[in-house]
């Protein structure tokens, strides 16, 4: 069952891609990696796509900051997030 806090960057992530949004979503982020927080080891976010802006490994602790500040990755977790 999912938490309020993915609930809440599920709907983060499904606005347009403003600096705003992007901003919400990264703290949403940090606020759903804080509420699941537990020892394990440390997984990576893995794409296999070309020519991205995005690196194609990124940890978990890092998503927020790729969120805040590209476009790019902000709607590829959007589409995540629909999909899903």
């Amino acid at each position: 069952m999912a938490s309020r806090e993915f609930e809440e960057l599920k709907e983060a992530l499904k606005q347009p891609p403003t600096p705003e949004a992007m901003k919400e979503a990264a703290e949403r982020f940090r606020q759903y990696e804080q509420a699941r927080k537990t020892k394990r080891s440390r997984p990576n976010l893995a794409s296999l796509s070309f020519r991205k802006t995005y690196p194609n490994a990124i940890p978990l602790d890092k998503i927020p900051d790729e969120l805040e500040r590209n476009p790019e990755f902000f709607e590829l977790m959007g589409r995540v997030v629909e999909e899903g």
